[in-house]
Formats: structure tokens, sequence, C-alpha cells
């Protein structure tokens, strides 16, 4: 999930994606309860890694009676709960690392049953990126990274007075303009995208002296675009029909995907799972049965076009 056109503001901290605190419900949820009382957690699996927002999966059963909640917290605090024996939801405001997630189901007499296990992030923006020195740091995107078309920014800054404007060149072309509130010593931003293939980012920030500091960051950018809600207009993508993101698959399953719009013939596609590559065409189309083993997975399907543009899409599959 992309959010366009979206600024972070934070004094000392701040959760990325915070406004995602908590997403709908997926529907169709495919955990099972466990057979005896207790609590079965289904997706991510134990020691997994995430590519951005995980699909978390659980289920319980009671010693008797019903489940009467279920509560999921995420290293400590509470992120989500609702009533009934099964939970499925996509949390936001998950920051890259290592994480301990903890569910735990109450039942009509009071009675408590939980389950407990760690997994990785890896694909956010960074929840924080302080600066200690005057000047202005960059901390998304890192130097020589390969990111999104939809570039997102994390930055921190510091001047020998308040720091008024913030202006963010790409390419030698102004980006964004941004004025921070007072007090605010960092960023975060999803400003729109950018041309796909090399670009440079240089950060400028000016403060109430008129002082100027600036960061800059060379990036390579891939091809993340797809059909605006409204209307027609399309930009060239790499679109997966299966799986979906955060779906379950058994052991076997299909990998379907295709560029669309590319401005340039498409050279050849590859899958790889957690790392590995399981299928791969010679055209803008990909569409094999693979096997994976069970656990949660990180999917990547990318493709290349003759000029050498990256197109890529990323996701997480759970595996049983």
């Amino acid at each position: 999930m992309k959010l366009q056109s979206t600024i972070f503001r934070s004094s000392c901290t701040l959760i990325a994606f915070s406004v995602l605190s908590l997403l709908p419900v997926r529907a169709g949820a495919q955990c099972a309860a466990p057979s005896s009382a207790g609590v079965a957690l289904c997706q991510p699996s134990a020691n997994s890694v995430i590519y951005q927002i995980p699909h978390i999966e659980a289920a319980a059963t009671p010693t008797s009676g019903s489940i009467s909640s279920m509560k999921v917290f995420i290293d400590g605090k509470l992120n989500f709960q609702n009533s009934g024996a099964v939970v499925s939801v996509f949390p936001g405001g998950i920051a890259n690392g290592t994480h301990t997630l903890l569910i735990k189901a109450t039942d009509d007499f009071g009675r408590t049953y939980q389950k407990s296990e760690t997994f990785s992030v890896v694909g956010n923006l960074p929840n924080s990126c302080t600066v200690s020195a005057i000047g202005v740091r960059l901390c998304a995107p890192t130097v020589n990274s390969t990111v999104s078309q939809n570039l997102e920014i994390a930055a921190g800054f510091k001047g020998e007075a308040r720091i008024t404007h913030l202006r963010a060149y790409v390419n030698g072309k102004t980006y964004l303009d941004y004025s921070p509130a007072a007090g605010e010593s960092q960023v975060f931003i999803t400003a729109g995208p950018v041309a796909a293939g090399a670009d440079r980012l240089k950060l400028v920030a000016w403060d109430a002296q008129g002082h100027v500091y600036t960061a800059s960051s060379t990036f390579t950018a891939y091809y993340d675009g797809g059909c605006a809600p409204k209307g027609d207009v399309c930009t060239p993508a790499l679109n997966t029909d299966s799986p979906q993101d955060g779906d379950d698959v058994n052991t076997s399953f299909r990998i379907s995907a295709a560029v669309q719009n590319n401005p340039a013939p498409i050279t050849g596609m590859k899958a790889y799972l957690s790392g590995t590559q399981v299928a791969a065409s010679s055209g803008p189309t990909l569409d094999q049965t693979i096997n994976a083993p069970k656990g949660t997975h990180i999917l990547t399907i990318q493709a290349w076009d003759t000029a050498g543009k990256l197109y890529r899409n990323t996701l997480n599959v759970n595996v049983r």
C-alpha cells in the first residue's frame, strides 16, 4: 500500500505510516482453531521476515464455553482487538526490525489463552531519523539503493536557528516544498512518483537566520505504477494477479503476473521467494506453478525492459 502526497510530522519520534494504525480486517481468513484449548497463530510464521505491513491471523479454542475476545500485542503494546475466536488484520505503524507478537484470547469465564512469536519487517520507512549535529540527514532513500518509483523520503534536520523551510530536488527539479512546524526535527514523506531509472535527490533546508544546509542521495527507482483511482490513466507497472499480498496459499501455488503499459519491450521476468529464484519467463508475462516450503515468505517479482528499466512488485505470502 502506498500513500501519496502525505507528510508525517514529528518533533522527536514518529512511527512511519501511523495513520494506518488499524487497517480493515481481512475477509475470508483461513486460520483454523486448534483442536484443544489454546491459540493457533497461523500468520506470520515464527521468525519469518515480512515485507512492509504483515497480515496477522490467529484463532482460539476455549476449554469450555466460547472465546469472547482476541487481542493483538506488538512489542508489548495493544495493537488490535475484537470479539470472537478469530482475528485477521493488517496492522500499521510497525517499523523495520524484529518484533514480538502476542495473541491473547479470553473466554466467557475469564480464562486466558495466548501464543507468542517473533517476526521481522524489512520494507518500511525507518520510524526515526534524528540528528545530533547541525545539518540535514537523509535516512531514506539511502545512497545507491533501489526504491519504489513512489519515492519515500525520511529526513532529520537541525539548524543554528529554527528550520523554516525544506525543499527537495529530484534530478535538479523541485520535487516538493515543505515548511516544518515549530519544534519539528524530522519528516517522513511520500510525495508522488519520480522517473524510473537512475535518480538524484537533493534536500535543502533553511533556518530562520538564513543558514542553508543540504544532503543528497543517488538511487535507482523501479516502475511501481498502475491505474489511477479515477479515469483511464495508467502508468507502467508490474501487476500480480496471483497471489495477492497476505494470501494464504498451498505448498504448490500459482504465480501469475504481467507488465502493463511498458514504454519499451520486456526482455525477461523473474520471481523470487525469500530471495531464491523460483520462476522465470522471457517476456512481459509470467504464469507458473511453484512448490514452496511452509511459512511466511517475501515474494518478489521483477521484470526488465530493453532500456534497462526495472519493474518490481513485492508482497507477503503464507504457505500452509
